[in-house]
């Protein structure tokens, strides 16, 4: 199977494993006073297939306080984004890359970026990767639900938290070896078909709710199984306890992260359930 790089950059979004088709989580019990959500997103998607369902919006109506994984609102963290798009060491991904595979880049980036990899060559491999990534849904426009929900947060004057730093999220891609990511790179592009189509069923299991089906496909992803401790577990374990500690503060919390987050052992749902919270999945019908 191809290590696509897809499954690293959509992994934290999709793969879970549930009993119900859900994305949508009710969290009460350990003596909180009103019931707090928790919601399984995914970072990018055709705005044909972008739903928030009535139950989503009522719970997130009833919320106090927006709790992402990056707090989207803070102007300081997409500009922080912004100083980290070169390689910290100062790499060229022209020196990583046959000559063929420098062709078949930089013919990429000129076709969607409108220059070519001489722009370009400094950035680290997993964003242009998700360059990749985003070309390939296929669509003139994309939605994002942390977007979403942190525009209508704006709107509806409720604070807004984040569970990590920019910097903790793009050093979490300086621990998988350069080269490594470089090869995922160019094996999405050099097997666009493949690339497509695993991204293509990613989508479809998210829209489905068929949050069982997406862990299986993630799970037979190599790449994924080797950095599933990296990019999901520990990351879960620490926000265990900073969930718990806002959980048990006053007010409602609506919490939207990832769906590769909420399930499996170590996920959201199970290491919640383990302090002893009530999570229980919330029937969501598709709402035009």
């Amino acid at each position: 199977m191809v290590k696509s790089i897809t499954a690293l950059l959509v992994a934290g979004a999709l793969s879970v494993s549930t009993a119900q088709a859900s994305l949508l989580y009710k969290v009460t019990g350990n003596d909180m006073a009103e019931p707090s959500y928790l919601f399984g997103t995914i970072h990018m998607i055709c705005a044909e297939d972008f739903k928030v369902h009535e139950q989503t919006k009522a719970a997130f109506a009833q919320a106090d306080r927006l709790i992402m994984e990056l707090d989207m609102a803070d102007p300081g963290v997409l500009q922080s984004m912004q100083t980290k798009l070169l390689d910290p060491q100062g790499r060229k991904l022209s020196s990583h890359v046959s000559e063929a595979q420098y062709e078949l880049l930089d013919e990429f980036l000129t076709s969607t970026m409108g220059t070519g990899l001489t722009t370009f060559d400094g950035m680290r491999p997993f964003i242009l990767s998700s360059m990749v990534m985003t070309s390939q849904l296929g669509c003139a426009q994309q939605m994002s639900y942390e977007g979403h929900f942190t525009q209508k947060a704006m709107e509806q004057q409720k604070a807004v938290d984040g569970l990590e730093s920019v910097d903790f999220q793009f050093g979490i891609f300086d621990q998988i070896p350069y080269q490594e990511q470089v090869q995922w790179l160019m094996e999405s592009l050099e097997d666009k078909a493949k690339a497509k189509g695993e991204l293509d069923k990613m989508v479809r299991l998210y829209v489905a709710e068929d949050m069982e089906g997406l862990y299986k496909m993630i799970a037979d992803t190599d790449a994924y199984a080797d950095y599933t401790a990296l990019l999901l577990d520990d990351r879960n374990r620490t926000w265990q306890q900073q969930l718990d500690a806002d959980l048990q503060a006053p007010g409602s919390e609506f919490i939207a992260v990832g769906a590769g987050h909420l399930g499996g052992n170590a996920g959201i749902i199970q290491l919640l359930k383990d302090l002893g919270y009530a999570v229980e999945p919330v029937t969501t019908q598709t709402q035009d």
